[in-house]
């Protein structure tokens, strides 16, 4: 039998929709098993990763640290759920595990606990095009081994990749609670690089943020960074449209500069069509500015960063060199019409709507088949 969790709403349907699909039943649990035992409990690395997980994601949502006695808890209940992950997949016979971003908490639990019993594990997580979905053995994001790969270079690229691309986003208006600060969409400045945030917690911050690891300390390292802007460009900042956590200090600091705009009007596209470029740690926009002919800033670690695509800025004096060539910054733009077409047609996979879609059936050979991949 294969094992998961059901995580979020949005997941149980596609569970459902390729269970049927798959060589051997999907047995779903609500909540990680529990067990009490003497002798070895929590491997010491293991706890270490555990641990780091909860620092982090209380980090981000801007909770205070840990206290020894609240340590000792979540120590003691990853410990029963380890022995009771362990126990179920000896006594069930796990022969897979398939887990929503498996990188925190009880997922990431589950994670380390199938690793640990070599059983393989594929990661789910959304993606950029609407109706797709990743997968992969060995993370999502840019802890896939897949989506990193030069594999694309060899693809037969589709010349209207791009408005396709841009035909199939979901722009979102969010609300704007820095009205009285922030500028509407009419009045943006002539020459600007647009920097998306994004959602506080999120695992590209906290697994894939680099020197960045959450949106303050990118508005500050941009803030830093702007005096080696041209004169005449500013920095214009949207905040996420569903996450304010732990940005508006940040957002009210970088909004006393007068190179920053906060712009919280209009849609993302917008902004992607009148800018000069984009900087950001690795959100999805950063793709997305592929399919506007934008250059692209990355400062954390992002699967769409290869040569030819994006300028990586691994650390503060990098952003500001590249900040002060913003002119020169160039791409390879056949490069990412390839990169773009064969995430289409095979790094991404698409999200089937029901048991009956083709698209499930496709969805669960390719997971059958990165069970077996060794």
């Amino acid at each position: 039998m294969y094992l998961t969790l059901n995580a979020p709403d949005l997941v149980r349907p596609l569970y459902r929709a390729i269970a049927p699909h798959l060589s051997q039943p999907l047995d779903r649990h609500w909540r990680l098993p529990s067990k009490r035992q003497p002798g070895d409990g929590l491997p010491d690395d293991v706890w270490a990763r555990v641990e780091a997980m909860e620092i982090e994601e209380r980090r981000q949502k801007r909770l205070q640290p840990l206290s020894e006695v609240e340590r000792a808890a979540i120590k003691a209940l990853r410990t029963r759920q380890w022995l009771g992950l362990l126990d179920l997949f000896e006594r069930k016979g796990v022969q897979g595990v398939l887990v929503w971003n498996g990188y925190r908490g009880r997922r990431g639990l589950l994670t380390e606990a199938a690793r640990a019993s070599s059983i393989p594990v594929v990661q789910l997580e959304r993606c950029a095009f609407p109706g797709f979905i990743q997968a992969d053995r060995n993370g999502v994001n840019a802890g896939s081994e897949r989506l990193m790969s030069d594999d694309f270079r060899t693809q037969t690229p589709d010349e209207a990749i791009g408005r396709w691309f841009r035909a199939s986003q979901r722009q979102r208006r969010g609300p704007n609670p820095f009205a009285s600060a922030s500028k509407p969409l009419d009045d943006l400045p002539s020459r600007f690089l647009y920097c998306p945030l994004q959602v506080a917690a999120d695992t590209q911050l906290t697994v894939h943020g680099g020197w960045t690891p959450d949106m303050p300390s990118f508005l500050v390292a941009l803030v830093k960074a702007s005096e080696a802007l041209p004169a005449d460009v500013s920095l214009v900042i949207r905040p996420h449209p569903s996450c304010r956590v732990g940005q508006e200090s940040a957002l009210s600091l970088a909004l006393t500069n007068p190179r920053v705009r906060v712009i919280t009007g209009g849609t993302s596209a917008d902004l992607l069509q009148a800018c000069e470029a984009v900087v950001t740690v690795n959100s999805s926009v950063g793709l997305e500015a592929f399919a506007f002919d934008k250059p692209v800033i990355t400062l954390g670690q992002s699967f769409y960063h290869r040569e030819g695509l994006t300028r990586q800025a691994g650390d503060a004096a990098a952003l500001k060199q590249a900040f002060r060539e913003l002119d020169d910054l160039s791409f390879d733009a056949a490069a990412r019409r390839q990169f773009l077409t064969w995430l289409r047609g095979e790094g991404f996979q698409r999200w089937p709507r029901d048991r009956r879609d083709p698209a499930a059936k496709a969805l669960a050979d390719h997971i059958e088949g990165l069970f077996k991949t060794s």
